[in-house]
């Protein structure tokens, strides 16, 4: 019998063998480390060799809110996930983690911070929203990074130092960041980009009241009180379509220049161009829009004034690397008559029918506003928040508007008017860190938010480990209100800046992006929209209070918690405060897919929309009720298929950067407004494959949403749609992913 009490020889031997073995690992480990530290620099700039070499100090684009509708407040993208730098674990070793003179430490995922919000909505919408590759994202970053180095350090000699860091920012996202880039299965719409120069084509939507419908009732009585107007901006040339509108025609065949129609005459013709003669036009035709060329055309902004007439303005610039932007200014009517100007400037020499001037706003992300108050066209307001580097880094709100080219010195010189923001915590390049993103314009105020960059230093094996572990979330920041009124005296400037509120906050950028829950001025509640790995929540915070913390706001479907699956999350989020006697905030939650099919003649997806709401006056912790919800299966039939184009071929999961009819749908821009045969509001799905037939829903009996059917032009004879929408009655459905 064998001796139980022996012991075997061969355990000492393994744990021997073991314990050298990891030893050796750990060497071989320390000494990889060692040799990246001390190499990591000249294996990127070999990798990286051929970046941009950018020669100017300008700040990099900010990210910008663009809402599509007179009654959405808000637009809530990147998809629940927070917005950070996903950079890999020890990556903040490779970079200069030192104190400054406040014993501060700028860390590498803060000091970048600005540059990867950027990226991470580029990978997550880019593709949906601008075409924009991987490769496109990952080039933007890098340029960015390097534009905020340059400012941070600002010195002449940062050139070299700055190119190095953007290429490590660079090398980590790209270790780190490929599977998060998006292709045409999980890319979403939302508009982020106020400089879409890397972009060849792109598509926006906006909501604005019909421009004719009230200059002739009878004419346009079968014509919605709203229509949707569509922008396709291809290599910075621009068309529009009126995606709702019937074929009407709003000017006659005529030889008479005289023969003005009551269309054309209300948006300023009293004599007919050249060019209009002899020819007809009508209401649905898609138009050439005629803006300045050699240009970057971001999309158009969306602006009411105090009477409640709807405007579209372009804040254009012909390169990124100065300041300057063409403001163009226009409405419904004139886009959708003749823009046809007589020289190709951005002044009011070009004769054109649209408001244009070129101003130097000193930022790389001008915003335009409304001053309440103020008399036409000096309400209107283009602004841009700045750090001027060449002065003292203190920030300026910088204005101009129509006041400044009618006092005479600035004939020829459209400078804006910056007034510094005079508070101890901003004075002297203090700052508020990543500063710009996404800022509030409402009429008569702007809001920032600024996540901390310096973080305080601590001692040095705990500053080691924070630097080694990397610390993805900036858990602080700052808000900044500034009020914008009338200025006091007509040679004052465009307007009176002071400062409403400047306060901190310890909330994380895992709630990022906020945004406002209303539009009314000084109400400082913010939603966010974040994604589990179970369930969607909605979060609000009051950053009117001294401590603002986020709190969960329940939903609920006739009495019962509402739980709604993490895919609701990955297509933007309205946030629409609806203009009716009791106004109600309503938040629209979308989401598509795209189903798996044999039949290369068919390419299907499902498009699910759920609306919950509670009054606009209710408390903050009122919960939200489902008020309506619908399920539509999509189906695309092609006559006959041709691979070569997008809208003639079905989806290949395969092949996900190539997009189909069911890929496009999935992924399109989700608008809200009375655009549809009723008067409430309705919700539609922007078709790019058919652009003048948007999938619209519209209230019908006890909360219904039903398919809008209308009888304009006839689609396209190569394709072929069909839609069968149903309700969703089934808190269950709502809770779980869609399923083919």
């Amino acid at each position: 019998m064998p001796d139980r009490n022996r012991i075997s020889p061969v355990w000492p031997v393994a744990t021997w063998s073991l314990g050298a073995l990891t030893k050796f690992v750990l060497k071989v480990a320390v000494l990889l480390l060692v040799l990246v530290i001390v190499f990591h620099e000249r294996l990127i700039n070999d990798v990286y060799k051929n970046v941009e070499d950018l020669n100017d100090g300008e700040m990099p684009t900010t990210v910008t809110s663009y809402p599509s509708g007179p009654e959405v407040v808000s637009i809530i993208g990147g998809s629940g996930d927070g917005l950070n730098c996903s950079l890999p674990p020890l990556v903040d070793l490779l970079f200069d983690g030192s104190q400054d003179q406040n014993n501060n430490r700028h860390l590498v995922r803060q000091r970048f911070r600005q540059a990867c919000v950027f990226h991470d909505l580029c990978y997550r919408h880019g593709l949906a929203t601008y075409g924009y590759t991987q490769n496109d994202c990952d080039r933007i970053l890098q340029n960015h990074a390097f534009r905020l180095c340059q400012y941070v350090i600002n010195k002449k000699d940062a050139s070299d130092r700055c190119q190095r860091d953007s290429k490590k920012i660079l090398a980590g996202v790209s270790l780190r960041g490929y599977g998060a880039y998006r292709g045409w299965d999980r890319s979403t719409y939302f508009e982020f980009d106020s400089d879409p120069a890397r972009a060849n084509k792109f598509t926006v939507s906006r909501v604005v009241d019909h421009p004719f419908k009230s200059i002739d009732p009878v004419k346009y009585h079968d014509e919605a009180q709203q229509i949707i107007l569509t922008f396709a901006n291809e290599n910075s040339n621009l068309t529009v379509d009126c995606a709702t509108c019937n074929n009407k025609t709003i000017l006659e065949w005529t030889q008479d220049p005289n023969a003005v129609s009551p269309e054309l005459r209300s948006v300023g013709f009293r004599i007919l161009p050249e060019a209009l003669l002899q020819r007809s036009l009508s209401l649905s035709a898609t138009k050439a829009i005629w803006l300045p060329p050699r240009r970057h055309h971001s999309a158009p902004h969306l602006l009411v004034d105090d009477s409640g007439k709807h405007h579209l303005v372009w804040m254009s610039r012909s390169n990124v690397e100065n300041t300057a932007a063409c403001i163009i200014l226009s409405d419904a009517g004139k886009l959708l008559t003749y823009t046809l100007p007589k020289r190709e400037v951005c002044n009011s020499a070009a004769g054109s029918q649209l408001t244009m001037v070129e101003a130097e706003m000193f930022s790389p992300s001008s915003l335009p506003m409304v001053l309440p108050g103020a008399r036409a066209p000096n309400n209107l307001l283009a602004t841009a928040l700045t750090p001027q580097r060449d002065v003292d880094h203190s920030l300026r709100l910088c204005l101009w508007s129509e006041s400044l080219r009618a006092r005479g010195e600035h004939l020829g010189n459209d400078n804006s008017v910056c007034t510094r923001l005079r508070d101890a915590r901003i004075d002297g390049g203090n700052g508020l860190g990543a500063f710009q993103n996404f800022p509030v314009i409402r009429p008569g105020q702007q809001i920032f938010f600024a996540r901390d960059v310096a973080l305080p230093a601590g001692d040095i094996v705990s500053d080691f480990f924070k630097r080694a572990s990397g610390n993805p979330y900036s858990t602080g920041g700052s808000i900044l209100v500034v009020d914008v009124a009338p200025p006091n005296a007509p040679n004052d400037g465009p307007g009176t800046v002071t400062i409403n509120r400047i306060s901190h906050f310890e909330i994380d950028d895992s709630f990022d992006p906020m945004m406002p829950i209303t539009d009314a001025k000084d109400n400082l509640k913010f939603l966010s929209v974040r994604a589990a790995d179970s369930a969607v929540g909605v979060y609000l915070s009051d950053f009117a209070v001294d401590d603002p913390v986020s709190r969960k706001i329940e939903m609920n479907m006739d009495g019962v918690p509402l739980r709604l699956h993490p895919s609701w999350a990955l297509r933007p989020t309205l946030v629409v405060e609806s203009k009716e006697p009791t106004p109600k905030t309503k938040l629209i939650f979308s989401r598509g897919h795209v189903v798996a099919g044999s039949d290369q003649r068919v390419d299907a997806a499902w498009l699910e929309v759920l609306v919950v709401e509670r009054n606009a006056s209710d408390p903050q912790e009122t919960p939200f009720s489902v008020s309506a919800a619908a399920a539509c299966k999509v189906q695309y039939r092609f006559e006959s298929v041709d691979s070569a184009r997008p809208c003639g071929r079905a989806f290949d999961q395969a092949r996900a950067m190539r997009p189909s009819p069911a890929a496009m749908i999935s992924a399109s821009q989700l608008l809200v407004g009375r655009f549809a045969r009723t008067s409430g509001l309705a919700i539609a799905f922007t078709d790019r494959c058919l652009s003048q037939h948007p999938i619209v829903l519209a209230s019908g009996d006890g909360g219904r949403l039903d398919v809008d059917v209308t009888d304009r032009s006839e689609q396209a004879l190569h394709l072929r749609r069909e839609i069968d929408c149903q309700p969703v009655v089934s808190r269950e459905s709502i809770g779980d992913a869609v399923v083919d």
